[in-house]
């Protein structure tokens, strides 16, 4: 983990910004975290360790704007063509994962993480290309 300007966690393939405060700043987070990411082109999301949260990281809250959020969620549940109901959730007898129609967790990556993550708005119509 990092300290001042910059990344907060190296070495990764987006931009993490860590906050262990009691008060909460959403916006300044997440104007941090678009004026870097507006340059290098990363996907950031802030990380929340909350008083009294303890050191378990996979604990922790995360933010992101919801442009970014939005193409991560298409890769993970774009297969679905039909509006799912309770009984569509199932969990995977591999993983445990939640899942609908097939697990997406556990099955073989088929696609380069890097390329995953990396989405860029169209300058013109401001929608989302994968």
């Amino acid at each position: 983990m990092g300290r001042g300007s910059g990344k907060d966690i190296v070495n990764v393939p987006f931009d993490v910004e860590v906050k262990a405060r009691a008060g909460f700043q959403p916006l300044a987070y997440i104007k941090q975290l678009k004026a870097r990411t507006s340059i290098s082109g990363e996907l950031g999301f802030g990380v929340l360790r909350l008083n009294s949260q303890g050191e378990d990281a996979a604990e922790y809250c995360a933010i992101m704007r919801l442009a970014d959020l939005l193409p991560l969620l298409i890769l993970k549940y774009g297969h679905i063509t039909i509006q799912p109901t309770e009984a569509d959730i199932d969990r995977c007898t591999a993983c445990g994962s939640y899942m609908i129609q097939r697990c997406l967790t556990c099955q073989p990556m088929i696609t380069n993480a890097q390329d995953a993550i990396l989405v860029k708005k169209s300058n013109t119509d401001g929608t989302i290309d994968q």
